[in-house]
């Protein structure tokens, strides 16, 4: 089984949190990203079902990951798990370091996250007929086997989406793994929704207008 080294940019708040959380958790790190890119890689290729992120995309959420502040981190992993990853991303052209900083949210998964999606924030709260094992080592296990599967389940049961085309705040854009150019300020899909928006605003605003006018000389013709 041969290794590799793959460097990525980390939203550095998120990197500190996340390192103490698995050291806490006497977790090797690298081991567990392997595993976990590993895992996550096919499930990403489901969630995008064969949809590609446009240039001008890739480079708007590149720039908004970089605005967050991030630190280059080495990472130890399989051959073939990268192998699997860059195969995925020249594919899609999704920025590769965008879904690594977005599986790190998942697997933290944070209150403010999961009230955001309107999710669970126990399991025990999750409509499942799964069940962790009673014995320790072995929940330890299930759990490790697919850490996120109660929380894609989740998502899927509420709002028929994957975890990775799941919207997020818009201050984290820079850890979208799809978007489409709608969303992307300057394009003109962005520009045409803008307008009809605008367009839409103010329709709303002469209908309103207009009842409250209407309203008016109607109470004024009774006196």
């Amino acid at each position: 089984m041969g290794y590799t080294k793959i460097t990525v940019k980390i939203w550095d708040k998120q990197l500190h949190v996340f390192d103490r959380q698995i050291e806490q958790l006497f977790i090797k790190r690298d081991a567990f990203l392997n595993h976990m890119i590993k895992v996550e890689t096919p499930n990403l290729a489901k969630d995008l079902d064969g949809r590609c992120l446009s240039s001008v995309a890739n480079r708007y959420i590149a720039g908004e990951l970089k605005r967050l502040g991030t630190k280059q981190v080495n990472i130890v992993v399989e051959k073939s798990t990268a192998d699997a990853l860059n195969e995925l991303v020249a594919a899609t052209s999704i920025v590769r370091d965008a879904f690594v900083n977005r599986l790190l949210l998942l697997l933290r998964a944070p209150d403010s996250l999961l009230r955001f999606w309107e999710l669970p924030l126990r399991v025990a709260d999750c409509e499942s007929s799964d069940f962790v094992p009673t014995s320790p080592l072995n929940a330890m296990k299930a759990v490790y086997e697919d850490p996120l599967a109660y929380l894609r389940e989740a998502a899927a049961d509420r709002h028929k989406v994957g975890l990775y085309t799941a919207w997020l705040p818009p201050k984290l854009l820079g850890l979208e793994c799809f978007i489409e150019d709608e969303r992307v300020p300057g394009t003109e899909p962005y520009e045409k929704q803008r307008k009809g928006m605008a367009e839409l605003t103010d329709a709303l605003a002469s209908i309103e207008t207009a009842a409250f006018q209407s309203t008016q000389f109607s109470a004024g013709s009774k006196k």
